[in-house]
């Protein structure tokens, strides 16, 4: 039985230093992030293996917080990021895996976005829908 899971593709008229930025650093990862929008002083990012990440998104007509983080499992600058994604605290041997891959072409940045462990598909209005809307805000 095959687990679930989800890959998007975009481009950006970036460099993959700067997509590494957006996903690395918490000031610039708090301006792009969807669907709801995050509070930035929750976010904490420890781009090392093993370094964790934190983030809280608000849902500004209800209030509603989401709570989302994960643990570090592979950092290769401006290259590659893996970390395991969800309810912060969670078991790693338990939790979706969400992997970044970057590959510079030309005068463009290709990211592949991996979500293993967790399903989704375009109009699911949810996980995938909700990642799309942050790559597609990212990209603007």
């Amino acid at each position: 039985m095959s687990q679930p899971q989800f890959t998007i593709t975009k481009s950006f008229a970036a460099s993959s230093a700067e997509l590494w930025e957006a996903w690395t650093d918490a000031t610039v990862f708090a301006t792009w992030m969807e669907p709801y929008g995050v509070d930035p002083s929750s976010v904490v990012i420890q781009p090392h293996f093993g370094g964790k990440y934190f983030y809280t998104m608000v849902n500004a007509e209800t209030g509603d917080e989401f709570h989302t983080g994960g643990v570090f499992l592979e950092v290769t600058p401006t290259q590659r990021l893996s970390m395991t994604w969800g309810e912060p605290g969670s078991p790693v041997e338990e939790s979706p895996r969400l992997t970044l891959s970057f590959s510079e072409r030309e005068q463009e940045t290709e990211l592949v976005f991996h979500l293993h462990g967790f399903s989704g598909e375009p109009g699911d209005g949810f996980v995938y829908d909700g990642w799309d809307r942050a790559l597609t805000n990212l990209q603007n």
